[in-house]
């Protein structure tokens, strides 16, 4: 069972010549997690390549992944 996450607050951050800024991501698995109030406030950025990524089929190294 995983965790969710929930009650997170960002504030007041410069991002500069970074890949990605602001970012929630859930496994691409099956999961009880869940993501819930969460608060981007005050969020500057320069040269970011992905500035918001909001992830729901998230799988790293595409290692047991669903479908495989």
């Amino acid at each position: 069972v995983e965790p969710g996450v929930q009650n997170v607050t960002v504030k007041n951050v410069i991002m500069t010549g970074t890949q990605n800024g602001l970012r929630i991501k859930s496994w691409a698995r099956k999961s009880t997690g869940f993501v819930k109030s969460v608060l981007f406030d005050g969020a500057t950025m320069n040269n970011v390549d992905y500035p918001i990524i909001i992830d729901q089929y998230y799988c790293p190294d595409r290692i047991n992944c669903p479908g495989q």
